[in-house]
């Protein structure tokens, strides 16, 4: 039905990266962004502007690299993940740079689970 890469997803079983996904365990489908990388970021270029901020001209070089690189982080850094919730917990299926690709995979989880359903007459 679908198969992306590492991904392939049917009207029973969803696997991605290696674990197998029972789709009638599967509840609901989200895509999420992870933005933890966007405080890690911030966090790398506030040590970046604290070593600018010394007398050093080494440490003014290297903060100023230091801040280049926390920046680059929170911008470019950012995950879209794909979230399972089944009966017992959620689970981060598939993550993806690009969010089109996660939001591809999210609606491909979404159409397996009502054609399941179809095929049971649900």
């Amino acid at each position: 039905m679908f198969e992306l890469g590492a991904v392939k997803i049917t009207p029973a079983r969803v696997v991605s990266g290696g674990t197998t996904y029972a789709v009638a365990n599967i509840t609901s489908v989200k895509a999420a962004t992870d933005t933890a990388c966007r405080i890690h970021g911030t966090v790398i270029a506030l040590v970046g502007l604290t070593l600018a901020l010394t007398r050093s001209t080494e440490a003014i070089v290297i903060g100023a690299v230091v801040i280049v690189a926390g920046v680059l982080y929170a911008i470019f850094g950012k995950y879209t993940e794909v979230v399972l919730t089944t009966g017992a917990a959620e689970q981060k299926a598939f993550r993806a740079r690009d969010e089109k690709v996660a939001l591809e995979v999210a609606s491909a989880i979404n159409l397996a689970i009502m054609k399941r359903s179809a095929l049971l007459g649900r």
